[in-house]
């Protein structure tokens, strides 16, 4: 049973692997939820909403899920490491022990703008981070003087986060504190980038492909009715000027003209008062939702999302609406709203038998609880697979697949993980997906390098090798070259 802190009673000892939630979306506690994410100095154009104060007014006691991941992977490296030996700069697959301060420098502004630092904030942090900035690219840079300017600029960004979720966060400074770990290069290389320590922020290709794999388990509405499963979803506005009007706004989107396409949708928001249609309502809130979310304006993005849930009846419309703002709140490390909205978009794809998106979500949940070293996650893949097989949906296994073998990896079940990897190459060739396919030949190679079964490797990443190079992924056939080289030298 999934009996944790956040108490999700949807598995049962019988085939419904899924229980149905009742709709709470009208409720004002999800109100208040959506508008802690509520920027006052958005920059955003078009559709006017009303302004308010942020609330983050929040009664439960709340974990910082960030603070105690970065504390466990502080203690576990601390066990790991020797007072006496010096922590090699390679694994044996070849991966890179050492991250130089040029990195460390780009992640740290790239998470000032991922928070949204007021820009009087903004500049504080950046003088300091022009200090260190100057010391590096000396011949011989004070590290003591580069850590505490990091330091100083940690705690800016802690006290803006502290400020704006009424609650004490050292999300930054724990950050820095797990870095400073690790082997900093302090010589300024802005050329010299570790993959094992990029910082993932919103769009990232992940993202982009998962909300994808929600999307085409709800097709957007055309001519005639849609049915997914024998059931009937949406249909198109019956009011002809809102046709037209939706069909334009739809049509300015897929032009690259979002300003233009959010103009038109007011207008057809408009109209859709008139007539009173509700339905068309909450999909024109819900694509006006996507067009903030991916040119970055995340608060507004989240408040149409929410009114795109408020105006309809349309499960289907509310899977992907939750869905979004999950992975709106997953991104920047928001896990309690996150995993909320995946839950809630597993309980409405449940009522419209939704096994896909129901995977998806869950796959979702359970890579959060992996990422906080929680062995819960094993029990959300679990489901997630389980559901996943009873559709013909290849991406989707393949999909949970590959993250429970990240998962299983990550607990030091290198058997399992191998396994996992498996699936999910049978699953992505099903689906004729070669980057993934090769991605996870990759994973696989990986651990047969660590196992020193160089052999094994090799076939494994010679199979990445072809699969790559059906696809224009340039720096993944350049890192799966590179290990094959590394592996020639070992024989």
């Amino acid at each position: 049973m999934l009996n944790g802190i956040f108490q999700r009673p949807y598995l049962n000892n019988n085939n419904n692997l899924v229980k149905k939630k009742q709709d709470e979306e009208k409720n004002t506690s999800l109100t208040q939820r959506e508008q802690e994410a509520e920027q006052n100095n958005s920059k955003s154009k078009g559709l006017q909403y009303e302004r308010t104060t942020p609330a983050y007014q929040r009664q439960e006691q709340q974990v910082d899920w960030r603070q105690m991941r970065s504390q466990i992977q502080a203690q576990a490296r601390q066990q790991t490491q020797s007072a006496e030996e010096p922590m090699p700069t390679k694994t044996l697959s070849g991966r890179s022990t050492v991250i130089n301060i040029a990195q460390i420098l780009k992640d740290f502004r790239n998470t000032a703008a991922a928070i949204g630092t007021p820009d009087n904030l903004k500049e504080e942090v950046e003088g300091y981070l022009t200090l260190v900035e100057k010391q590096v690219k000396k011949d011989d840079a004070n590290t003591k003087l580069v850590k505490s300017n990091l330091k100083n600029a940690s705690s800016i960004l802690d006290g803006y986060i502290s400020q704006t979720l009424n609650k004490d966060s050292k999300v930054v400074e724990n950050w820095v504190d797990a870095l400073f770990l690790q082997q900093i290069d302090f010589k300024y290389n802005e050329e010299e980038i570790n993959p094992q320590f990029l910082v993932k922020f919103p769009q990232s290709t992940e993202k982009t492909e998962n909300k994808t794999a929600v999307e085409q388990t709800v097709p957007e509405p055309v001519e005639q009715e849609i049915q997914t499963d024998a059931k009937v979803v949406s249909i198109i506005p019956q009011d002809k000027e809102l046709k037209s009007l939706f069909i334009q706004s739809k049509k300015l989107v897929y032009a690259n003209q979002p300003e233009k396409a959010i103009e038109t949708f007011e207008k057809a928001l408009h109209r859709a008062d008139e007539v009173g249609d509700n339905e068309t309502k909450s999909k024109i809130y819900y694509e006006v939702g996507r067009i903030y979310d991916d040119h970055s304006y995340f608060a507004e993005a989240l408040k149409s999302y929410h009114k795109s849930i408020q105006n309809t009846e349309d499960n289907n419309v509310k899977t992907k609406a939750h869905y979004s703002m999950a992975q709106i709140y997953d991104d920047v490390n928001q896990i309690k709203p996150a995993l909320d909205h995946y839950f809630s978009s597993v309980s409405c794809a449940g009522e419209v038998d939704n096994l896909s998106a129901q995977s998806t979500s869950l796959t979702k949940m359970g890579n959060i609880f992996t990422d906080m070293f929680d062995i819960q996650g094993i029990e959300y893949y679990d489901t997630a697979d389980a559901l996943a097989q009873q559709t013909d949906n290849a991406k989707v296994k393949g999909f949970v697949s590959s993250s429970l073998g990240n998962a299983y990896e990550t607990f030091g079940e290198p058997q399992k993980a191998l396994k996992a990897y498996s699936n999910a190459v049978k699953h992505y060739t099903d689906a004729d997906s070669p980057q993934k396919t090769a991605q996870n030949y990759l994973k696989a190679g990986d651990i047969m390098v660590e196992m020193s079964n160089v052999s094994k490797a090799k076939g494994l990443l010679t199979k990445a090798q072809n699969y790559a190079r059906r696809t224009d992924d340039i720096n993944l056939m350049n890192e799966i070259n590179d290990k094959l080289n590394s592996l020639e030298l070992l024989s």
